[in-house]
């Protein structure tokens, strides 16, 4: 790290009574619940094909077993889009393995090109072409698309809440007695906005995850038909649990 760097965010005057504070509430939001349980069990679970995505998904679940919302919405936006890529670049490759007769970089390098530049609406509906995905999935997708991975990854203020007011209390300091009431448009007040959005986060950012799971699972074992010998032994050790 840049010498400059270290000195600019120097903790020195932080005390170590002060951090430890810090990790002891860290530590109290986690506890083993109807909502953490089953978070616990995705970090830990396996995919087949889609095991790439898994770093990114234990990272989602952290966030949301120590209840930060809005980290977990942003990350879930990166996991929606990146598992549709994969699941198209894998699907259009047809089971293909690596040659030892070619560069590694080359295996892939089409499937790599046509969906690396491409927006996450036409990837949805391309999955949909191939019949990856029903049509009301492909809609519940781009819907997805629209409330989460928009609003949060551009900060659109008047997506996420154009049409949510609520009531403000103002009064003067010269005269502290007059209480104004006054209905605002919370997209129009940047710091009701940041509020209204953390409390969003709260109560939707595990709903939306789950969801782009359960997208992911169900591409998993769909794309676990390209490899015949892998399908097998998965089918045997489920068989044996």
């Amino acid at each position: 790290m840049n010498k400059n760097i270290n000195l600019k965010y120097s903790v020195k005057g932080f005390s170590d009574a002060k951090a430890t504070e810090y990790l002891e509430e860290l530590r109290n939001r986690i506890v083993v619940n109807d909502y953490t349980r089953p978070l616990i069990f995705i970090k830990y679970g396996k995919l087949n094909v889609l095991n790439g995505l898994k770093s990114i998904i234990s990272e989602i679940c952290d966030c949301l077993i120590i209840g930060n919302a809005q980290a977990a919405i942003t990350l879930t936006n990166h996991l929606f889009e990146n598992s549709l890529k994969q699941t198209l670049i894998t699907w259009d490759s047809q089971g293909r393995r690596f040659n030892d007769s070619e560069r590694i970089d080359e295996t892939f390098k089409q499937e790599v090109e046509d969906y690396d530049n491409r927006d996450i609406e036409p990837n949805i509906k391309k999955c949909k072409s191939k019949g990856l995905i029903t049509k009301d999935e492909a809609e519940r997708l781009i819907k997805l698309k629209n409330i989460y991975r928009n609003t949060f990854s551009h900060a659109s203020y008047l997506k996420l809440f154009k049409e949510s007011s609520t009531v403000i209390y103002s009064g003067s300091l010269n005269e502290p007695t007059k209480i104004k009431e006054e209905i605002v448009d919370v997209s129009k007040v940047p710091f009701l906005y940041l509020l209204a959005q953390e409390q969003f986060a709260k109560k939707n950012a595990l709903i939306y995850f789950l969801e782009v799971y359960e997208f992911i699972d169900k591409m998993d074992k769909k794309l676990l038909d390209l490899y015949p010998e892998v399908k097998e032994l998965v089918l045997q050790r489920e068989n044996q649990l």
